[in-house]
């Protein structure tokens, strides 16, 4: 088996971070705000429906891709 050595404090950090990321209602409550914030922020709310925002991305994808090889020289 192969083994890394660590620092003490470096192992106890990571042991903090990963029982952050196991809480599931932290997790929760920071996708909320970060949702809130990007609200505040844009004046949008966007929860899961990103639908159209993707057919918009297409749509100009589309429009300004040149697809004249000779013009790209």
């Amino acid at each position: 088996m192969d083994t890394i050595q660590i620092s003490l404090a470096e192992y106890r950090f990571m042991q903090e971070e990963l029982a952050l990321l196991r809480d599931t209602e932290l997790l929760a409550k920071m996708n909320r705000l970060i949702e809130v914030l990007f609200q505040e922020k844009y004046g949008l709310f966007m929860q899961d429906y990103t639908e159209d925002l993707t057919a918009h991305s297409v749509n100009n994808a589309w429009k300004k891709e040149d697809t004249n090889a000779w013009n790209n020289l």
